[in-house]
């Protein structure tokens, strides 16, 4: 009995050391010179192993970026629940993915701006149904319709508009840090503003 127990173990042990490789790598290099190779030889597995616990190079690398983001969705879960005004709902959604661009920046490059290399597969597309931020979005704008305190229209293009209002405010900066825009951290208060006006019926 005490043998499937030890393979489990061992087997978290090696995606564990795969995933560090990873991001060992990715810190030092970006995603442009990240190879299965590079990142067997470090994590000290042959790539067949690397490629038995993950799909693919892009399903490893998105992987690094899980954990952090479910814990921000968790978070802004329970910070909804405390409260009942679907507007505030919003403002703390489109705040707290401002804030966490800012104390989590590479986290939030790699799991919000990842540009996938081309070397890199395609990850299979889910519907934004399926993807809980994109729902906490959607959600809170159809509720904030149903009382009447925001515009009609279709909640999932709205809750697209406004992550992608937002999103743009962050990665503009840092992006194109060739010109000396408006930092992220002021871009996304006046955005935020700017972005609820714009709800309003």
């Amino acid at each position: 009995m005490p043998r499937p127990a030890i393979a489990d173990e061992q087997r978290g042990n090696t995606r564990r050391t795969i995933r560090k490789a990873a991001a060992e790598l990715y810190a030092e290099k970006g995603l442009g010179d990240i190879s299965a190779r590079a990142i067997a030889d470090k994590a000290g597995v042959s790539v067949g192993t690397l490629y038995a616990y993950f799909d693919n190079l892009t399903e490893l690398m998105q992987s690094l970026w899980k954990a952090p983001v479910s814990r921000l969705i968790g978070d802004l879960e329970q910070a909804l629940d405390a409260l009942d005004d679907p507007l505030d709902q919003l403002r703390t959604l489109l705040q707290a993915y401002a804030d966490f661009a800012t104390e989590y920046r590479s986290v939030y490059r790699g799991a919000f701006l990842y540009v996938r290399p081309e070397s890199h597969e395609k990850p299979t597309p889910v519907s934004p149904e399926e993807d809980r931020f994109f729902s906490l979005f959607r959600n809170t704008v159809s509720a904030a319709q149903q009382h009447k305190l925001i515009r009609s229209g279709d909640p999932d293009v709205m809750a697209q508009i406004l992550w992608a209002g937002l999103h743009g405010a962050i990665a503009l900066p840092l992006n194109l840090d060739r010109l000396a825009l408006e930092p992220p951290e002021q871009a996304t208060t006046h955005m935020i503003d700017a972005l609820l006006e714009w709800l309003k019926p």
